[in-house]
């Protein structure tokens, strides 16, 4: 199904909230794998989230300006290290309800733990860029298994607080370009906004999280 294969995999490697590490300012350049090491540290020491409040919002042929075709509203909540999503209000129609059946409901399962994902990939530093005297490192990777899929990705990673803000993840039917807000709750750098594009098919699904809930640290 296409609607399953364009979400999910995006999902799983994009979400979580993460801490900030402080830097120093005029740091050169790290290497690749330094800046993994950066996402994952600030990934295993954050607090992890047990619920939230979700609202989809899925496009076709449809401008991000426009209204969507299809909205869906739910909590996703975290239950023996499975995030479970229930959808309470959803629009009507055999689109939207085929998002639901095989998207929405399918879109965090299986999530593979993000240093095990990562790791399946050789990365290397593209370029820098400073934002708000920030620097953001763009990494490139490539599967080291040609069987692997996705089998490429790459993305700015925000160093000081360990975060990927935007990228693009390759499979063989094409690519899904991504984006990433994130807010500060609770001493941690949650995901609050998340947005998702295949050029290929014309769609997009965008993603809103609050109401956050935290498990004892």
């Amino acid at each position: 199904m296409v609607l399953r294969r364009l979400i999910a995999p995006a999902a799983a490697l994009w979400i979580a909230a993460l801490l900030v590490v402080p830097v120093r300012a005029a740091a050169p350049v790290p290497p690749a794998d330094e800046i993994i090491s950066r996402v994952l540290t600030a990934n295993a020491h954050a607090p992890k989230v047990s619920s939230a409040a979700v609202l989809f919002k899925f496009r076709l042929n449809r401008p991000r300006t426009e209204p969507p075709n299809c909205e869906f509203e739910g909590t996703l909540r975290l239950e023996h290290n499975r995030q479970i999503v229930a959808i309470g209000r959803k629009t009507f129609g055999l689109t939207c309800w085929v998002v639901n059946r095989f998207a929405i409901g399918r879109l965090f399962e299986g999530r593979e733990p993000v240093e095990s994902f990562l790791s399946r990939f050789e990365f290397m530093v593209l370029g820098k860029k400073l934002v708000d005297g920030r620097p953001f490192y763009l990494l490139q990777g490539g599967a080291h298994d040609p069987k692997t899929r996705p089998r490429a990705l790459v993305g700015w990673i925000d160093y000081d607080r360990g975060l990927v803000t935007e990228g693009t993840v390759q499979y063989d039917w094409g690519t899904l370009d991504t984006e990433q807000s994130y807010t500060q709750t609770e001493g941690a750098w949650v995901l609050t906004n998340q947005y998702l594009v295949a050029p290929r098919f014309n769609a997009s699904m965008e993603i809103f999280y609050s109401n956050f809930r935290f498990m004892p640290r």
